[in-house]
């Protein structure tokens, strides 16, 4: 008897993806990824953006509160401006018993202050002498007595105390920035560009992120004579 054996090949499918293939897809996933990375990014620099933003209106405001507060409740009238020290820089005000000694344009630092990138341990402080009369201001590069009203990193552009009229009014004017003399410019294009009194923060700059601007302004009446 004779056998006979029938073979049959049948080769198998093989499916895969080509070089061109795995190229499109590569793209497409790095497109993406791209589009994902930017958005994180966006959303980060908007968050910290508004941090920033937030603490500094946040401290300018507590500062307006400060000053209007004491001529509210103070029967004395405001001495604006009193003497200045050392070279001129310090100037300050006083209201009752509280003098205000502070700094234009110099921002406030935890660390080594670097005198070339006008950097001061002090910025803004108010202190209570008793009576202010005589008195300069406090050289706030040094070591003031008092209490600081600023946080790290913010620089005072702009503070006024002015009377309004003879009716006991006073107008109080204030402009805080936040940020490093990096991020800062002169619109004006004066020279002294982040500690000019219209300083304001680079728009669209590596960093803007770290920067913030707060201008108020208040008119506030004495409730005590």
């Amino acid at each position: 008897m004779q056998y006979s054996r029938k073979l049959s090949s049948s080769p198998k499918s093989q499916a895969g993806f080509t070089i061109v293939e795995l190229l499109i897809a590569t793209l497409v996933f790095s497109m993406v990824l791209l589009v994902v990375t930017i958005g994180v990014m966006t959303f980060t620099k908007s968050y910290y953006k508004g941090i920033t933003q937030s603490n500094t209106q946040n401290t300018a405001r507590s500062v307006i509160e400060n000053i209007t507060q004491a001529i509210q409740f103070s029967g004395d009238a405001v001495t604006s401006p009193i003497g200045t020290v050392g070279s001129g820089s310090s100037v300050g005000f006083c209201i009752g018993n509280q003098r205000y000694s502070y700094q234009t344009g110099w921002q406030l630092v935890d660390g080594t202050p670097q005198i070339a990138l006008k950097q001061t341990k002090h910025e803004l402080v108010v202190d209570t002498p008793g009576n202010c009369s005589g008195l300069n201001a406090q050289d706030v590069t040094k070591t003031p007595s008092g209490t600081e009203l600023l946080s790290p990193n913010m620089r005072v552009a702009k503070l006024s105390v002015a009377q309004v009229g003879t009716s006991g009014m006073y107008k109080v004017d204030l402009r805080v920035l936040y940020g490093d003399a990096d991020l800062l410019y002169s619109p004006s294009g004066d020279a002294a560009g982040a500690a000019a009194p219209d300083a304001k923060c680079r728009a669209a700059f590596s960093g803007s992120q770290f920067c913030a601007e707060s201008e108020l302004s208040s008119i506030v009446g004495k409730r005590i004579e």
